[in-house]
């Protein structure tokens, strides 16, 4: 196996992960091993290719449910590159507050205060607090 360059879904998401997270990511995705090609192709082609892509809704908003849903399923890594990505697409320091705040009502106070935790050392980490 190995990744469905040429696939237009494939290639799009390529492009939304760099514009997304960085060359960075690109890094990852171009060291995929035979193991991890078909989690790449299919994170990368599903995610960021196809549904990332779509005109539905903004980046900022994608961002700021995906981070509400990072949160809520307490998957503190990925919520800490998703406030990251939601400033860089627009969201403020507030917008991120209050999508935490309506989380935190429905996920429990443990969980909000972890999560209120990332994303304050991730504002931090990029001058945005």
């Amino acid at each position: 196996m190995a990744l469905k360059t040429g696939d237009p879904a494939f290639e799009a998401g390529r492009e939304m992960r760099k514009q997304l997270f960085g060359e960075g990511s690109l890094a990852r995705l171009d060291a995929a091993d035979d193991f991890h090609e078909p989690l790449e192709n299919y994170v990368t082609s599903a995610c960021f290719g196809e549904t990332w892509t779509r005109p539905g809704l903004t980046l900022r908003e994608r961002s700021l449910i995906t981070m509400a849903i990072c949160a809520a399923l307490n998957r503190q890594v990925p919520l800490k590159r998703l406030v990251k990505c939601a400033v860089q697409n627009g969201a403020t320091k507030e917008d991120i507050r209050e999508t935490l705040l309506q989380t935190t009502l429905y996920i429990g106070v443990a969980g909000g205060v972890e999560s209120w935790a990332a994303a304050a050392e991730a504002l931090k980490e990029i001058d945005a607090y």
